[in-house]
């Protein structure tokens, strides 16, 4: 009689088992997969070492250099799984040391400045904050020079300073990535406001307080009439 009942009891426990097992796998299989293709890294030390587990005693595999371009696998506490050459060959990284945006590495064989755009762009809907110079929040000038900045090119910090860098060009002369300068007032001659050129007559700017970064012509009556000038960096 005790072995029937224990017999029953195991089967019942089997069962049980299953059920639970068979249950986790249609879960997992209907589970949304993460698409870890559309994230890109750049590395923001001068030199990251690149270790062949995501361990501080992993073999160092690679290094890579300050504003290197990489695709990231995935993301774990404290590591980046990442793409570190052409061949695809993947190793392990420390968080600290990489900004992770989401999209496709920037184009760098187009114009020289679509990097540039490709790289405001990922910060559409940021709220404007004077004084804001990071991925959190930007002013005009600090959305300009947080871009370049990560792409290895230093530039002033306020809008009137940032029309100093690089070279000067023309209304007509303008491409993807220049920058685009204001007057506070028609001919005041004083620069306040600046933003990138991103093609068919529009920016990419951080406006005002209460605003967000976002795309604007540069060809209605208010930013027309204040054009200051563009200036182009990468070149």
């Amino acid at each position: 009689m005790n072995f029937s009942r224990n017999l029953k009891r195991i089967f019942s426990f089997i069962s049980a088992m299953v059920l639970t097992l068979s249950f986790a796998a249609s879960v997992s299989a209907t589970e949304e997969p993460i698409d870890y293709g559309q994230l890109y890294g750049v590395v923001n030390i001068d030199s990251l070492n690149v270790r062949e587990y995501s361990d501080i005693d992993s073999p160092v595999i690679a290094e890579l250099k300050k504003n290197t371009y990489v695709r990231v696998n995935w993301i774990e506490p404290d590591w980046v799984c990442v793409a570190y050459n052409n061949d695809g060959l993947m190793g392990y990284v420390s968080s600290e040391y990489i900004n992770v945006f989401e999209g496709e590495i920037p184009d760098f064989t187009s114009a020289p400045g679509q990097a540039a755009v490709d790289l405001a762009a990922t910060f559409l809907g940021v709220p404007y904050v004077w004084g804001g110079t990071s991925p959190a929040v930007f002013d005009c000038s600090g959305l300009m020079q947080y871009v370049y900045n990560q792409l290895g090119y230093k530039i002033n910090r306020v809008a009137a300073d940032q029309m100093k860098n690089g070279i000067a060009i023309s209304r007509e002369n303008l491409m993807p990535g220049d920058l685009v300068g204001f007057y506070s007032s028609p001919g005041s001659g004083y620069v306040s406001h600046i933003g990138m050129y991103v093609g068919d007559g529009m920016m990419i700017h951080a406006p005002h307080t209460g605003d967000v970064v976002k795309y604007t012509s540069i060809d209605g009556s208010y930013y027309s009439s204040r054009f200051a000038g563009g200036r182009r960096i990468m070149y």
